[in-house]
């Protein structure tokens, strides 16, 4: 029987993509040949791994995680990068009656960078070692704090962890923030960062299921429905964007629309508002109101970003297999077009072909897009293929990396 085969894993969005083949060949001589190769890979994983860090600090690598706008105090935005910087690969394992195939993790670590916006100048590096593989880690800014929240996986415990915004030293880490709530006494045993409602969804130790805990306001509740009721009782007056499918249309084609009320109310009734945002009857019986923003036309729009400033929307130029995404920022207090970037400024994987690659199906592909703002800032981040940095006043791209 032939020994097991190591095949590294092609297609994962973390680590660098490394491809082996099993050799037809046999013999001494090809024990030498597959010897040597093997000695020259290790010798330059070690090589990216150890020696290209030490050579050079300040050079981004691993593969994207995340990103958080963070401001300072003299007014600037930094931009907080989050990569995976371990090597990742597909382990193949065969023994008589069984076989297996899983992704295993060597040197895993993350680097966090912080990054000055102007010029992308690295100015503090972290690194992180972790376990084992890193599925899954969100970072968020906050409070004057730099959050980031590791999903748990195989030897790597859940972790939740701050971080100074200014400085970049850590100010918490999971012990300590376990201490702080005596409900989590016995440890966490999973968490789950939602991004929708800034909240992570908790596991403990000792069989607690369901808790919640609301960052912004630093207070565990016991399930998520005593979070939504505490939720419903801000009766101040908020405003939100909703884009809805035209009257007897496709549902593809939508138009802009601003809901007024409560803000208890927009949260209570926020998944259903696209269907009757026009339906006044409803709106006035839950104490909201709608004005439209115009009848254009975003096709398959997705709103990515909205603040009480703007909503920025990612939407199609045509239907079909083949068409360019566009990106368009309305300001939401006068209801004008702000800026939009074409075809020719955004990333070129953005761009749906279905006929030529998969990975651009519209489906496949909304998925992987986030756009994030503060200030004068707003960063396009594409998973698995880079980020972009584009001024917000006048939609000008200002930088991209790929990472």
């Amino acid at each position: 029987m032939e020994p097991p085969v190591s095949y590294p894993q092609t297609d994962s969005y973390q680590g660098k993509k490394i491809y082996g083949k099993r050799s037809g060949c046999a013999g001494k001589g090809c024990f030498g040949i597959i010897g040597a190769v093997v000695l020259l890979v290790v010798i330059g994983i070690i090589g990216y791994y150890f020696a290209v860090p030490a050579i050079m600090p300040n050079h981004i690598s691993g593969s994207f995680l995340d990103a958080a706008i963070v401001p300072t105090k003299d007014g600037k935005q930094n931009l907080w990068l989050l990569t995976d910087g371990s090597f990742n690969f597909i382990m193949e394992k065969s023994s008589p009656g069984s076989h297996s195939v899983g992704r295993e993790c060597y040197f895993c670590k993350t680097y966090t960078y912080i990054l000055d916006t102007k010029n992308q100048d690295v100015l503090k590096k972290t690194k992180t070692p972790y376990e084992d593989i890193i599925t899954q880690i969100n970072m968020l800014y906050l409070n004057g704090r730099v959050w980031e929240f590791t999903m748990d996986y195989g030897e790597n415990e859940p972790r939740i962890e701050a971080f100074d915004s200014e400085t970049g030293e850590k100010v918490m880490d999971t012990k300590q923030f376990i201490a702080k709530y005596p409900q989590l006494s016995s440890g966490l045993s999973k968490s789950y960062f939602d991004k929708k409602d800034n909240t992570i969804r908790l596991e403990t130790k000792d069989g607690k299921q369901g808790l919640i805990y609301d960052i912004e306001n630093e207070k565990i509740y016991p399930e998520y429905k005593d979070y939504r009721e505490a939720m419903l009782k801000d009766s101040a007056q908020s405003t939100f964007a909703v884009l809805s499918p035209e009257n007897s249309s496709s549902q593809a084609r939508k138009n802009l629309y601003l809901v007024s009320g409560p803000k208890a109310k927009l949260i209570d009734h926020q998944s259903s508002l696209d269907s009757y945002v026009k339906d006044n009857d409803n709106l006035k019986y839950y104490g909201l109101e709608a004005r439209s923003l115009g009848e254009k036309v975003y096709l398959e729009g997705i709103i990515y970003h909205q603040d009480k400033d703007c909503a920025i929307i990612i939407y199609l130029d045509q239907l079909g297999k083949k068409a360019n995404r566009l990106m368009t920022c309305i300001d939401l207090k006068t209801g004008k077009e702000k800026w939009t970037l074409g075809k020719d400024e955004l990333f070129k994987k953005m761009r749906i072909d279905e006929e030529d690659d998969t990975f651009s199906s519209l489906f496949f592909t909304k998925d992987h897009m986030e756009v994030k703002r503060s200030g004068e800032l707003v960063i396009l981040q594409l998973k698995g293929y880079g980020i972009m940095a584009i001024d917000y006043s006048t939609g000008k791209k200002l930088w991209d990396l790929d990472i």
